[in-house]
Formats: structure tokens, C-alpha cells, sequence
């Protein structure tokens, strides 16, 4: 099986938010932030995953991370959030920041780090996905990409 990851395009819009919201997230603001998404396509060519980084000056948000299809598993996610940390370290980011609702071994394995609040730039917590995803489980993680 193999997979295609490539940038998004305006005609990927559609499949992008349809698959967010097939996962349960807020689709909102992926227009506005469409050059920073990355595409998953399968041999058919359907998308199958997708996942987003914000820019903001040297620091980057990742959002709407979704993969959906019978053909992942730890392995391939792995690979892709390696790629996804190499597309952000090739954009120029320092650090990259995540909000979840729990902890994630995975992104530990990445060289993700718990952090507090104060320790996020101003810049991303005054983004709207930022906005709408803190709260009181939410946990945030930082990944320095130099």
C-alpha cells in the first residue's frame, strides 16, 4: 500500500473539511490556513489524512490532524508526523506547538514536550484554533524543530 503526502490545493478543500468533521473537529478557519496543509492521498487517490500548521513568525500550531482509513497504524502515523516535522523545519519554524485533550505517547516519541500556557507565544494564543481548543483538559506541547 503505498500513500502520497504533497501540500493542499484549493480543490482539496472540500475533502479536508468533509474528513475534520467526519472526525468530530471544527472545520472553521482551514480556508484561511489552506497553504499550510499537508494532504495524505492512497493508491485511488482519495484523501485520507490530513493535518494543518499555522504559522505565526518562527513558531508553528499544528491542527486538524486526521487520518482516516483502514491502513494506519503506529508505524505509518509515525512516519507521517516525522514528514509533517520535516515540512515545518523546511518552512523555517523554530518550535511547533499542539493542544490535546490528553496525553499522547506518540508525540513524546516526536520530541514533544508538556508545557504551560505562559511558555506558548502570544502569536499562537491569539490564533482562533488556539482560542477554541484551550481549556481546562486540554494539554499543550511544544516540539523544538532545531
Amino acid at each position: 500500500m503505498s500513500i502520497v503526502v504533497r501540500r493542499a490545493e484549493a480543490k482539496d478543500l472540500l475533502s479536508i473539511q468533509y474528513l475534520i468533521a467526519k472526525a468530530g473537529l471544527r472545520e472553521d478557519g482551514i480556508e484561511q490556513n489552506l497553504d499550510g496543509f499537508l494532504v495524505v492521498l492512497n493508491e485511488e487517490n482519495q484523501l485520507i489524512g490530513t493535518v494543518g500548521i499555522e504559522q505565526y513568525e518562527r513558531d508553528g500550531l499544528l491542527r486538524s490532524l486526521v487520518l482516516d482509513s483502514n491502513i494506519w497504524n503506529a508505524q505509518l502515523t509515525l512516519e507521517f508526523l516525522q514528514l509533517v516535522l520535516q515540512y515545518a523545519k523546511e518552512q523555517e519554524l523554530d518550535k511547533i506547538y499542539l493542544c490535546s485533550k490528553g496525553t499522547n505517547t506518540l508525540f513524546q516519541q516526536l520530541g514533544f514536550r508538556e508545557v504551560k500556557e505562559k511558555e506558548v507565544p502570544e502569536t499562537v494564543q491569539a490564533s482562533a484554533h488556539y482560542q477554541r481548543n484551550i481549556g481546562l483538559d486540554t494539554k499543550l506541547w511544544a516540539c523544538e524543530l532545531v
